[in-house]
């Protein structure tokens, strides 16, 4: 197991995480989306697989033969990136490479991500509703400033959180897990973790965060 900034990597055997009837993400780095697809056969002797065609906000995503692409399995709460790359193109499905191993990361130590979202908590014992503003962003947490204090021993409801137009985070229990310190704003940092989330809301976080952190790369984030 590797350490890569902080986030623990393990290179496994793709033929132990892969499997027909899986569902899976495909990555398009070129074309800054990712797609839903399920793996329809499997060949570890030849290195080939075929999936069915990706789509995206319900349309086939048009694909090139020899394009790059990575393809996202979420493995007993885990992100599994497999590198791979178009081998040919048919109607009913794509044929794709498929590499003897890939990387595994640890579902303790997501990827993190830097975004500014405005937000509210809500505290049950006061019945009080608490803005703020994140400042990073991961499947396990988040980091926010607030201009209140928040008690570090208490539980609060992450009441509403926009990611995006199609991605709002809501009703979640989270608890504060450290206090960062002060800006020259007089806001208050905190780190929250995120409590009890279910597998497609985390699965969900991961996309969004995969996704976010292509078009970074590529400087093609949309202003909010």
């Amino acid at each position: 197991m590797q350490e890569r900034n902080s986030v623990f990597v393990e290179k496994v055997k793709v033929r132990k995480i892969l499997y027909v009837g899986d569902l899976i993400d495909v990555e398009l780095p070129q074309q800054h989306i990712i797609g839903n697809s399920r793996v329809i056969d499997l060949d570890f002797k030849k290195k080939i697989a075929k999936i069915l065609p990706p789509v995206y906000k319900n349309q086939k995503i048009k694909l090139h033969e020899h394009e790059n692409i990575n393809i996202r399995v979420y493995n007993k709460g885990s992100n599994v990136m497999i590198k791979s790359y178009v081998l040919d193109i048919s109607k009913d499905n794509i044929l794709i490479y498929l590499p003897t191993s890939c990387y595994k990361i640890q579902k303790r130590l997501f990827f993190r991500i830097p975004i500014v979202r405005e937000g509210t908590l809500f505290e049950k014992d006061e019945n009080r509703i608490i803005p703020f503003e994140t400042r990073d962003l991961s499947a396990g947490g988040l980091q926010i400033a607030v201009k209140e204090e928040l008690n570090t021993e208490k539980e609060y409801l992450l009441k509403n959180l926009t990611l995006d137009e199609d991605f709002i985070l809501s009703e979640i229990s989270v608890r504060v897990v450290r206090y960062i310190g002060e800006n020259l704003f007089g806001e208050k940092l905190y780190g929250l973790k995120f409590l009890n989330l279910g597998y497609d809301l985390e699965k969900n976080i991961v996309r969004y965060v995969n996704l976010y952190t292509i078009k970074a790369k590529h400087n093609n984030l949309e202003e909010k």
